[in-house]
């Protein structure tokens, strides 16, 4: 699917037959939806299908248990559909649109926070000025045009696509923060009170920033498929081709710095002059084109011993901003014996990806627009199996196991770093590395009717910055030594995910939820000199549970029970209650990097969102 190193989302819109509705209520936002259909047109076929929804949702609640006081104001809305009509048994027509707008303000003012180990904390006490407005907009729109002729066999089809899409993303601040690092101590033998013992730093950091991006995609595809079906024989092949032109514009401001004072003095300091601590002031337009195209087929055998797949393929990508021309060989290996006492089916798979460039990948953390960077190369070998099992004490329905262990080459990488929500990269191709890992999964379920699931995942992603020896050192060590490899910043070695669904026995109107997540830290670097010792600390361990109630208040399957429920209009209507965090720990997000006027840095930790609940209705027609 397309040009990427990694996963690709893919979303399958159902086609109604009937009327249908829903709509939610909140804490923490709302949101509803319409489905249906209707004759339009002479004969039965003639079908006009509809699919529309519509979200809002506001992280105000949530966000007000962040360790920064202040005003927060965040707001998500959307409206997406997708509507089809069938002009004959043969030709089909969709459209799909969606409207989104974000607005996230906040006025600071006030925080203390504080981290380190019992015998030595640092407690980092700000008082703020100024305020923060975000702004972000995405407007999508396609159209489809699908034939698939009537034949007796080897069925085809041939779809048109034209799809046009607008982002633009505003970005301001001005904020002012005059803190106060120092290291604190608990009053043990009185009343647990916290005492300064002394002041590492004192000063002022001010954030400034105007930017602005706009990119406007467009692009026209041709598809078809034909599925060839040889006579008398258990094989098929089914041959799928596309071509793609697409055009891209980008519109680009910058205007950013930054103002460190420490002690009275800015930072870096000069006697003579007042300097910035960092400076991004850049104007980018650029426009290009991109040609795709793809071609594969899937062989499918199937006799008494096995079943077999075997799909092979290639991708070529050209983009006229640099020039350069990728082409992409893949294929896929699908095995399922039918003989054996156990149900287990094979895949192993292998080929090359690669991922062009959109803008930001373009783009140094200095604003300076590099049209020349290469597409980013993977070249992948994936292998598992999945095993379909009975577990008669917990259900009477069969578990299903699968497993996948995957080793990717990384070649011509765009190196990056994440500076709180952003992700800043380098704009050049600076390095190669690899990404190994193990993925297992048990889903099945526990309780009967309610499906349940535990995923366990190991993953190592590692690179190397071309021209650059990193070093690494333990926790109190001063001596460093050489490695050839460091690890990415999506670098989590170790993930555990749990989903668990019961109910009360005697009353299956009552369900229970549980979420568990356990995942070891991200790696990370110091700000500004992430190169050498690059990627060297790590976040503390991510722990959180979510756990929720919900009872169904009515059915339309149980309307002999309840004939004169309020709700005995609808199909079901749901009232739950959600706590999310539910042990309220403090999970770390990213750093606040304060700098002293001896040029030494604390990383103080920004704290994700504490214990929330929240509180939700949900009826559907």
């Amino acid at each position: 699917y397309g040009d990427k190193m990694s996963s690709v989302l893919d979303i399958r819109y159902k086609r109604p037959d009937e009327f249908a509705a829903s709509a939610s209520i909140s804490f923490l936002g709302a949101s509803a939806h319409i489905e249906g259909s209707k004759r339009l047109g002479a004969n039965a076929y003639n079908k006009l299908r509809y699919l529309v929804g519509a979200r809002y949702k506001t992280t105000q609640y949530l966000l007000g248990s962040l360790d920064v006081q202040g005003e927060y104001t965040p707001n998500f809305g959307d409206v997406q559909a997708f509507i089809t009509y069938d002009f004959t048994k043969d030709l089909q027509i969709e459209f799909l649109g969606n409207f989104n707008k974000s607005q996230y303000n906040f006025v600071p003012v006030s925080r203390v926070s504080a981290s380190g180990l019992f015998t030595q904390v640092l407690q980092l006490t700000t008082a703020f000025e100024g305020e923060e407005e975000d702004g972000f907009q995405n407007v999508m729109g396609g159209l489809s045009l699908t034939y698939i002729p009537e034949r007796k066999r080897n069925p085809m089809f041939f779809k048109l696509l034209a799809s046009y899409y607008n982002n633009f993303e505003n970005e301001k601040f001005d904020i002012l923060g005059f803190y106060r690092l120092s290291q604190v101590e608990f009053d043990l033998e009185g009343d647990g009170a916290i005492n300064e013992v002394g002041v590492l730093g004192v000063g002022t950091q001010h954030l400034y920033a105007r930017n602005r991006l706009q990119n406007i995609i467009s692009n026209v595809q041709l598809k078809g498929g034909i599925e060839l079906q040889p006579l008398d024989k258990p094989f098929n092949n089914f041959i799928q081709w596309g071509i793609k032109y697409q055009a891209e514009d980008f519109d680009d401001r910058l205007s950013e710095w930054e103002r460190i004072d420490s002690a009275g003095y800015s930072i870096p300091y000069s006697e003579s002059e007042l300097f910035l601590s960092e400076v991004i002031k850049s104007e980018n337009e650029i426009s290009s084109y991109r040609l795709t195209g793809y071609v594969q087929n899937s062989f499918n055998l199937t006799n008494d011993n096995y079943e077999l797949k075997l799909t092979g393929g290639v991708r070529a990508h050209h983009w006229s901003l640099n020039g350069e021309t990728n082409i992409s060989p893949r294929v896929q290996l699908f095995y399922k014996p039918l003989r054996w006492e156990k149900d287990f089916t094979f895949k192993l798979s292998g080929g090359v990806y690669v991922q062009p460039a959109f803008f930001k990948e373009l783009r140094s953390p200095q604003g300076i627009l590099n049209p020349d960077v290469l597409a980013q190369k993977s070249v992948h070998i994936v292998g598992g199996f999945s095993y379909n099992f009975d577990w008669k004490s917990r259900s009477n329905k069969k578990f299903k196991f699968i497993t996948e262990a995957y080793y990717k080459k990384l070649t011509d990488l765009v190196s990056y770093e994440i500076d709180n929500v952003r992700i800043r990269y380098s704009g050049i191709n600076d390095a190669v590395g690899y990404v190994a890992g193990l993925d297992m999964r048990i889903n099945g379920e526990f309780v009967p009717g309610a499906e349940s699931w535990i995923n366990l995942s190991l993953l190592s992603a590692k690179e190397n910055l071309v021209d650059v020896q990193h070093m690494t050192r333990s926790v109190g060590d001063s001596l460093a030594t050489n490695v050839t490899y460091v690890n990415r910043p999506t670098s989590q070695a170790f993930r555990l995910n749990l989903f668990f669904q019961d109910y009360l026995p005697q009353n299956e109107d009552f369900k229970m939820n549980l979420n568990l997540s356990f995942g070891s830290g991200l790696p990370f670097g110091q700000k500004g000199n992430n190169t050498v010792f690059r990627n060297i600390f790590n976040f503390k361990a991510y722990q959180r549970v979510d756990i929720g109630f919900a009872y169904q208040l009515w059915s339309k399957d149980k309307k002999g029970n309840r004939p004169r429920s309020i709700f005995r209009f609808s199909r079901n209507a749901w009232v739950s209650l959600e706590v999310f965090n539910l042990l309220q720990i403090a999970n770390v997000g990213s750093n606040t990097w304060i700098k002293t006027i001896g040029n030494q840095q604390y990383a103080i930790p920004n704290f994700l969102t504490s214990r929330r609940i929240n509180l939700k209705f949900k009826i559907e027609i």
